[in-house]
């Protein structure tokens, strides 16, 4: 990586300390030119970031698959108007370059596809006035599709903007905020952390220059002895060198980081914003809590007890190391930071009967319970307010929506209609672990002996059939597959992937097509109970080690410890009010405020 002073890499390339050329966003919030990155080596489908050595996983596209960084604009000679649309494609794409050798408008995708195809993989291409581009979509996207009205409000449960119109109908029962207000004191937040991030630079230049006094101060000493004393001294000289670099890269990693999430601050339109909120916030708390390891090197011994050069000369060779010593460890002021997520708070708890099998979202502040015998709907503050008996052949209870409720009995799923049950989603083979609904409103269902997941229409039958493969490695274990004892838990996310859990110490996250892009894994633990919420988020319930429910990224990535539960969880939901329902082994169900 090229060396440079830190501030340059406000406007420059992190690896050639050049101005951008189609600079990417990495996960980690670090940007680079695409170029430089097509040249990182990639390990196990992971490029790690060259100043903060975090493991981005790779997209299916490449380098070209991450997100092009959204406020970098090049300089453009293109007086066009923002009415340009791409003439290389049928989607009628808003164009984002220009091919000087076409002589045509191309949009993000038809770009990166014109320099991927040899015919014209050498053409030039000229970006368009991105800035302007910016504008245009941030006026368009604040305002409410369905109303055209300004959104000036954010519905926390349900993570969206709303217009005035919108809160009076369709989240009257929800809890929604100035928008305005929220995002300012959102940007604070970050902001504070970001000042704590500048601190930190400092810091490290001060201790670069304690470590350069080091280093003459070890040479003064070697001055003074014989030649056969580097021989123990050369690792050290190295390692002064290493540590050396470490602080520069260091440095330009928080350089970097502080201006990619200031311009996300200060620049990212209301919707983009709110939506990476949590995301920004999160990884800039990790960067607060790491910390530099200490420079360490050999303390020097000798045998008498006044060290002279004369004394030296007499006792040639005899000079030896011992342990390494801590010499010095940059020490980091930690400034005020106002808290990132709100406090999670219990809300009300009540008593149930015996234990449940299942416990889904209805309307507003209510959810529905199902205990193998009845279902029933109650309210946040332990109001039933009705219940009926399902098929006493019903194993699970599935949430189709707010006001579709499904009853899974092994080979087909029955609901309520007029006083009398439907049955569809039939499927051919026994005992089927029934999984969730998905956002086409197809049952997906795991089939044991084949270890496959059958998707099910509720007229048609099967649709597709998909195997669970882990081209990676990922999974430490496998036999849970095939275990005729325990059912499957299932849940999707809002980017259509799959959560899955075999009430063992692993949480399996895949995409649509069954392909394992993560697990979560704890030892000792047994997840019974598995949501997602509004957020994105996936939370998970351990029922054997700590229970401790925590939340995950929708990628299985852990995020933070949500609550330490006093007794055994066994089922989770969120409401659509965003609360947390949490059922313990002691009949007991509790609800928490947490968003």
């Amino acid at each position: 990586m090229a060396h440079g002073n830190y501030s340059e890499i406000e406007s420059k390339c992190g690896i050639c300390l050049s101005a951008y050329t189609e600079p990417r966003l990495l996960q980690c919030f670090h940007t680079f030119c695409t170029p430089c990155l097509e040249k990182v080596d990639v390990h196990d489908n992971y490029l790690t970031c060259p100043l903060c050595r975090t493991k981005n996983s790779m997209p299916e596209k490449g380098v070209s698959g991450f997100k092009t960084y959204p406020f970098h604009a090049e300089p453009s000679h293109n007086d066009k108007n923002l009415t340009d649309i791409c003439e290389f494609c049928s989607d009628e794409n808003t164009a984002v370059a220009k091919c000087l050798n076409c002589k045509i408008n191309l949009c993000l995708n038809c770009r990166d596809y014109h320099k991927k195809i040899k015919a014209s993989h050498n053409h030039s291409l000229e970006n368009l006035n991105l800035d302007q581009l910016l504008e245009h979509k941030e006026n368009s996207s604040n305002e409410c599709d369905d109303h055209r009205k300004e959104l000036t409000l954010f519905c926390k449960p349900c993570n969206v903007m709303l217009c005035s119109e919108c809160s009076e109908k369709s989240h009257h029962m929800h809890e929604f905020q100035n928008l305005d207000l929220l995002i300012q004191t959102r940007k604070k937040i970050l902001l504070a952390r970001t000042r704590s991030l500048k601190s930190r630079i400092s810091v490290l230049g001060h201790t670069e220059e304690l470590v350069k006094q080091e280093e003459n101060n070890y040479y003064k000493h070697l001055n003074i002895v014989k030649r056969e004393i580097l021989a123990h001294t050369k690792k050290d000289i190295k390692e002064i060198d290493t540590y050396l670099n470490e602080i520069e890269t260091e440095q330009l990693s928080l350089a970097g980081l502080i201006k990619t999430s200031e311009d996300f601050i200060t620049k990212s339109p209301d919707k983009l914003f709110i939506d990476d909120f949590f995301t920004v916030g999160s990884h800039l708390n990790q960067v607060l809590n790491k910390t530099l390891d200490p420079l360490t090197l050999h303390k020097l011994n000798y045998e008498c007890k006044e060290f002279t050069e004369a004394t030296v000369e007499k006792l040639l060779g005899k000079v030896n190391t011992s342990s390494k010593e801590d010499v010095l460890t940059p020490v980091y002021t930690q400034l005020p930071i106002p808290k990132l997520f709100p406090q999670t708070e219990k809300v009300h708890s009540f008593q149930l009967k015996s234990q449940i099998k299942d416990v889904v979202a209805a309307n507003n502040d209510n959810v529905w319970i199902f205990d193998g015998k009845s279902a029933s709907l109650y309210n946040h503050d332990g109001t039933k307010r009705s219940t009926y008996a399902p098929p006493i052949e019903s194993k699970r209870m599935l949430r189709k929506s707010a006001d579709e409720l499904w009853f899974w009995t092994e080979k087909s799923a029955v609901r309520r209609l007029n006083m009398k049950y439907q049955e569809g989603f039939k499927v051919s083979f026994q005992n089927g672990s029934v999984g969730c609904f998905i956002q086409n409103g197809n049952l997906l269902v795991y089939n044991k002996e084949e270890r496959v997941i059958y998707e099910v229409s509720e007229h048609e039958g099967f649709k597709n059939k998909t195997e669970i493969k882990d081209p990676k490695n990922k999974l430490q274990n496998t036999d849970f597959f095939t275990s005729r004892n325990t059912d499957i838990m299932m849940v999707e996310t809002m980017n259509s992937n799959l959560v899955m859990s075999w009430r063992n110490n692993s949480v399996i996250i895949t995409d649509n097509r069954g392909i394992v892009l993560d697990t979560f894994t704890r030892p000792n633990a047994g997840f019974r109970g598995i949501t997602v919420d509004n957020y994105g988020h996936i939370l998970v319930a351990d029922y054997e080690n700590d229970y401790n429910i925590d939340i995950l990224s929708e990628n299985g990535v852990f995020q933070r410890n949500l609550l330490h539960n006093q007794n055994r969880t066994t089922r989770i939901t969120t409401d659509e009010c965003g609360l947390l329902w949490v059922f313990d082994y002691d009949n007991t169900m509790k609800i928490f405020s947490y968003q």
